[in-house]
Formats: structure tokens, C-alpha cells, sequence
């Protein structure tokens, strides 16, 4: 269990990572690259939903093992292929695979641990996650400034080959049903949902929010979503048992997964960016100052899911929103005279954040369900931790772009040459740019290096911007806790 989640965390951080080292040497532009990332989250997204059906008719166990052997196969495909299409192909395949893995994984969970001991069992599963997190970064950058690309794939192969011959030789064969329909109807609009909000909220900055394009993508979803809420209360086995969402504890549960999904993926994402564009560290220099998070992150989600057991958990997640919010609003100020040390400090309230909040969800969301629609409710979950990941990367990326033009236009609209000020700083500017000993003349030299500091305080004032965005969902993590607890009996 802890291995299954471990291997699909640890891919996204480690490929994510040797990203631009790809871009390189496949002498590809960001966009055709962005979809070897893209391709694997929307294959993951659309099959996570019927990984209870999977499960259901081949057994829990041999869908994990099927999983692991398409996952591991297509990575070790992807570090060998030359053509960027190929790795496209091979990447949705290696999707379909990591997406049964993490679902399949907690129905083992639910499987192995009584009812009352399941915040135990989740905080065990959750930990292959965190360890995922916490290798992931550093084993990306080594692999990006030590060997090759291709190592980033090659490098999935040691646990998924150790996890497959734990799951053949020592877990036991998992019950299978005979002649379970499948739910058509509800796969192919919810497919069309996922896959169509996705594509417009990772294109929409480049696109513009306004295009027809991003538009009509949004339309389609809206289309599909509604056609899937109309048409799966009418199917025999629904892919989603839609009369889980009566339970007040269930629908608070998927609220607060998607805020989970957004401060397990978005945090590493801002401060990753931050550390290498504006501190220009290497990928292993910013790996470091992230790594101590996320290792406090295993330990608290250890101890968290262990003492949901035993006391209230909404101190302990109220504790953790704060700790999370606290991480966003010191980045709100953080500038170049933070030193690294500092973002390490800083970077603590994301592992406190996340350690006291994730683990306690499944057990408490699922309570009160009989273990057949248990399992069922807790790949909705899952499904919610990735959109909310997905969604939270898209809104940063975008914020830091509109934010970063907006900052800019508006730093050079108080660029005035009249100014004392602005004077003083181009004579200043003028001097280093005859120190340069440039071919450009001096004062048109000073001008561009105004404009490179312009665009460079504009950058730090967007990452300063979008780092509110983790303030608000810590908020609407608060907001919610108060009321999320146990059902009190089975529904």
C-alpha cells in the first residue's frame, strides 16, 4: 500500500522536475512538452472514477498488479523512446495505470483495517504519498544534473518492480464479482467533463479566459457534467454512488479533498519556481531547502491518523489550516531579502499544514457507509485530490502570469523620467553599463537594464500575489472543520 502511493507521487515530482532538461534535448518548444505532464494527469483524472468497477470485477489485488505492470512498463517505454508523440502515447498509458494504483491501494486499506482503527490504516497509506513528496524533488534534481532525462523514467522501475512481486507473492487474491455492468453512459460524460475543464484551465492564460475556444471548452464541460448528474441516478451500478453526497460528513470530505489536493500539489509548485527563478538555485539546491517539510509531513501523518482514533480531529485540522495559512501569508512578503534558510522555516507551515489535515479525511468522509460503498465513496475521494492538484497548479500558473504583466505595467507607470529619482537610477545604471564595456551605448544600455529590473520586481510581486491564493483555500479549509465529524451511523 504505502509503495503504490509512493511510486505515483514520486513520478510526478521526478518528471516534473527533469521537465526543462527534456525540453532541451528533444528539441521540443514548452508547449508540446507540457503535454508529456498533461497527457498523465487527464488520463489519471478520467480513470480514477471507475477504479471501484475495476476492482469489483477483477479483484482489488490483481487490478493493482495489472496497474503496476501497465505503469511501470510504459515508464521504463518513455525513457527509451526518441519521438516526442511516442512519449506522449505512452504517458496516457502510464496514466491509466497510476491512476488505478492510488485508488486501488486505499480499497486494499479499507480491506485490511477494522472500523475502528481506519484512521491508523489511512495515515500508513498516506505516508507512501508524503514519502513520494518527500524523494521526489531530490531525486529529480539529482537525476536532472547528474545523468540523463531518461533516468527520471528508469527511475520508477526499482519499487514498481518491488511493489509487483509483493502484491504476486505475498498479498492474497481478492474477491471479484461476475457480471457487474459497466456504466457507459457515465464514464463517457464524465470523461468529457474532466477532460475538457482540464485542457481549459491549463491553456486558458495562453488561450485568453475570453477566447471562444476556452469558452466553448467550459461550455462542453458545464454540457457533460449535467448530463452525467441527469443520467447516473437512473443506472443499475452507477460509477458514482451519487446518494453518498446525503451524507453531511461525505460532502464536507470532497470539499475539503480538493483543498488538500490544491496545498499538497500548489505549495511545491510556487516556492520550486520561486527558489529557481528568482534565488537562481539549481534543482537540487531548491530539492534541499524543501526536502525537511516534507519529511515532518510523513511524521505528522503518521501521529495525525493515529490519534483521529482516539480523540476529536478537528483541533488537530483547525491547527493545520492555521500552520498552512501562516506558510501563505509570510510568502505574501517574502523577497530576495529572505534568505533560504528563512523559506526553509517558512516552507515548515506546508508540512504542519498538510500532516494535520490529510490523513483524517478518508476515515471521517467514509464513516457511517457500509464497507461496499466505503470503497466506492473513497475513490471520489481520490478522484478530488487530483483535480484539486490539477486545478490548483493551473490557477498559480495563471495568476503568476496576469499578475506578473499587471505588477510590470504598473512599476513602469511610475518610471518617471523627470523623476529624482528614476534619474539618479539610470546615471547609476549608466556607470555599470560603461563598466560592461557593452557594444550598446550607455544610455540606451541603462534603459534596458531599468526594464530588467522593472520585469524582475514585477516577478516578485506576482509570486507575492499568488501566494493568497493558499491563504483563501487555508480559510475555506476553516470554515468548513467546525462541522466535519463522524456520522454516527450507517446510512
Amino acid at each position: 500500500i504505502v509503495l503504490g502511493g509512493y511510486i505515483n507521487v514520486l513520478n510526478s515530482h521526478v518528471i516534473n522536475v527533469v521537465i526543462p532538461k527534456m525540453m532541451s534535448a528533444l528539441g521540443t518548444d514548452v508547449i508540446t512538452i507540457r503535454w508529456v505532464v498533461t497527457s498523465y494527469m487527464l488520463a489519471n483524472a478520467v480513470v480514477i472514477p471507475i477504479t471501484a468497477w475495476l476492482a469489483r470485477v477483477l479483484g482489488a489485488r490483481q487490478a493493482y498488479v495489472y496497474a503496476l505492470i501497465l505503469f511501470t512498463t510504459s515508464a521504463v517505454i518513455c525513457g527509451m523512446v526518441h519521438s516526442i508523440e511516442v512519449m506522449i502515447f505512452f504517458r496516457i498509458l502510464q496514466g491509466i495505470g497510476g491512476g488505478v494504483i492510488m485508488p486501488v491501494t486505499m480499497l486494499l486499506m479499507l480491506d485490511l483495517y477494522p472500523l475502528e482503527k481506519r484512521g491508523l490504516g489511512t495515515a500508513i497509506w498516506g505516508m507512501g504519498a508524503s514519502c513520494g513528496s518527500l524523494t521526489g524533488i531530490p531525486l529529480g534534481g539529482i537525476l536532472a544534473e547528474q545523468l540523463s532525462w531518461r533516468a527520471a523514467f528508469y527511475a520508477n522501475l526499482p519499487p514498481g518492480v518491488i511493489a509487483l512481486l509483493i502484491a504476486i507473492f505475498v498479498m492474497r487474491p481478492s474477491p471479484r464479482e461476475r457480471q457487474v455492468p459497466f456504466d457507459w453512459a457515465g464514464f463517457i460524460t464524465m470523461s468529457i467533463a474532466l477532460t475538457t475543464s482540464l485542457v481549459a484551465l491549463s491553456n486558458g492564460q495562453r488561450e485568453g479566459w475570453g477566447s471562444s475556444y476556452i469558452i466553448s471548452l467550459f461550455v462542453i464541460s458545464g454540457v457533460s457534467l449535467t448530463a452525467f448528474l441527469v443520467l447516473e441516478p437512473r443506472v443499475k451500478t452507477p460509477m458514482i454512488d451519487l446518494r453518498a453526497f446525503r451524507s453531511p460528513p461525505y460532502v464536507l470530505a470532497v470539499a475539503l479533498c480538493l483543498v488538500a489536493g490544491a496545498m499538497f500539489t500548489g505549495g511545491p509548485f510556487l516556492l520550486s519556481l520561486f527558489l529557481q527563478r528568482l534565488y537562481d538555485l539549481s534543482v537540487q539546491q531548491a530539492a534541499m531547502i524543501m526536502f525537511p517539510s516534507s519529511a515532518f509531513l510523513v511524521l505528522c501523518t503518521s501521529f495525525t491518523g493515529w490519534a483521529s482514533d482516539h480523540i476529536d480531529h478537528r483541533p488537530l485540522m483547525i491547527l493545520g489550516y492555521l500552520c498552512y495559512a501562516t506558510f501563505g501569508v509570510l510568502m505574501v512578503f517574502a523577497d530576495l531579502r529572505f534568505t533560504p534558510f528563512v523559506l526553509l522555516v517558512i516552507y515548515f507551515g506546508r508540512g504542519l499544514g498538510l500532516g494535520f489535515t490529510y490523513s483524517v479525511l478518508y476515515p471521517v468522509g467514509i464513516s457511517g457507509f457500509e464497507p461496499a460503498r466505503a470503497k466506492a465513496a473513497s475513490t471520489v475521494l481520490n478522484l478530488c485530490i487530483t483535480l484539486g492538484g490539477t486545478w490548483a497548479v493551473a490557477l498559480v500558473a495563471a495568476i503568476l502570469d496576469q499578475r506578473q504583466q499587471i505588477r510590470q505595467a504598473l512599476l513602469a507607470e511610475t518610471q518617471q523620467l523627470t523623476s529624482a529619482g528614476t534619474q539618479l537610477t539610470l546615471q547609476t545604471l549608466e556607470t555599470t553599463a560603461a563598466q560592461i564595456s557593452s557594444a550598446i551605448p550607455s544610455p540606451l544600455h541603462a534603459n534596458i537594464l531599468l526594464g530588467r529590473l522593472i520585469n524582475h520586481e514585477a516577478l516578485i510581486l506576482a509570486f507575492n500575489d499568488a501566494a493568497a491564493f493558499f491563504i483563501v483555500i487555508s480559510l475555506c479549509g476553516l470554515v468548513i472543520v467546525p462541522f466535519f465529524q463522524r456520522a454516527r451511523s450507517a446510512r
